[in-house]
């Protein structure tokens, strides 16, 4: 099959056929989208536009200005409240969990009867809800499912799909898939980064994306206050080399002083992550709502994913992340005893106890 997913070829093929059946569609992804959540959203509402499909995609916030020159960023809808009016199709693109959908969203839709199908039968039989993903750890949410976690990115099913469907990829949408793939491979450094990506990133770049340019506005466009913020950050590393990792954190002050919000952060743990050693980092972000979002990069044989998905949270192997109500200091404390127990617990397999 064209796009390199032969063995989810089938469920590929099905939603496609259901695209293809559909006038109505919804564009949705996770709170605080990431380069592979936007790209992948904003290209598939311009190719399924392109179809004559009725297609909104919405966001619960403006996207970081990192991604508003991205094509089809101007017409995506930035609301909290989703409309009343269900539509035939709705997409979930790079979302892990139903409820990664944020508060809001997730509640709204299920009012509407739109749900995690695990847990129920939908109400509303007149919407399916399809779950597209890369993430090792997605919980198969979706009426449909096409989760797979050895694509580096969302945006490289996009294509995949793209192409089942048979719709034309010009420049704007191969930009749009090119940043999902340029972000969540970490510039193609990644260990997820395959001959497949590669192959499928040379592709968008025939069609006339420009490497030179995209990197330029994506990694090369930060405000003195980013730069600010970034260097606070790494002043306050601290190590834990006996525990086998390191740490920083961001704190509402700091994005205050620095004239920041947190959009503007995506891109920090991606330098933090740079440190030679230890081998696991972990970034701490303070929300305004109590919440404290955690961020892990590892290598060698820690696994990101299952660490974050025992506070509910989750990812890939070598980036993962989770959340917990609380302080800084609260969820510092928290990762701190966990990484601790790890220890122990490796110690005494070591002595064969």
């Amino acid at each position: 099959m064209k796009g390199g997913f032969p063995e989810h070829a089938a469920a590929i093929r099905a939603v496609a056929s259901l695209l293809k059946a559909a006038d109505t569609v919804w564009n949705l992804t996770h709170e605080n989208p990431d380069g592979d959540a936007v790209g992948s959203s904003l290209a598939l509402h311009r190719a399924l536009r392109r179809m004559g499909r009725n297609v909104r995609t919405f966001f619960p916030e403006p996207l970081p200005q990192v991604y508003r020159w991205l094509p089809g960023a101007a017409q995506a809808e930035y609301t909290q409240a989703v409309p009343r009016e269900l539509p035939q199709v709705i997409l979930v693109n790079d979302t892990a969990g139903f409820s990664r959908l944020g508060r809001d969203y997730a509640a709204q839709l299920g009012e509407l009867g739109v749900n995690d199908s695990r847990e129920r039968p939908h109400a509303n039989r007149g919407t399916t809800l399809v779950n597209i993903d890369h993430h090792v750890s997605n919980e198969k949410f979706g009426d449909l499912n096409v989760v797979i976690p050895e694509a580096a990115a969302t945006g490289e099913i996009v294509f995949a799909l793209l192409r089942q469907l048979g719709a034309e990829i010009p420049v704007d949408i191969a930009t749009n898939l090119y940043v999902a793939i340029l972000t969540d491979t970490g510039r193609f450094c990644y260990p997820n980064t395959s001959s497949r990506t590669l192959a499928v990133a040379a592709e968008l770049v025939q069609v006339g994306v420009r490497p030179s340019e995209v990197a330029e506005a994506i990694y090369s466009q930060h405000s003195p206050g980013e730069l600010r913020l970034l260097g606070k950050v790494l002043a306050q590393i601290v190590v834990e080399e006996e525990l086998g990792y390191y740490y920083s954190f961001i704190s509402q002050r700091m994005l205050a002083e620095c004239g920041c919000a947190l959009a503007d952060t995506e891109g920090v743990i991606d330098t933090l992550r740079t440190l030679a050693s230890p081998p696991v980092c972990f970034l701490f972000k303070e929300h305004e709502d109590g919440v404290i979002k955690v961020s892990i990069r590892a290598q060698d044989d820690f696994d990101a994913n299952v660490f974050a998905s025992a506070f509910g949270g989750g990812g890939h192997p070598g980036a993962a992340g989770f959340s917990i109500e609380g302080t800084l200091d609260d969820a510092i404390a928290l990762v701190e005893r966990a990484m601790r127990e790890r220890a122990a617990s490796a110690g005494e397999e070591e002595k064969g106890v």
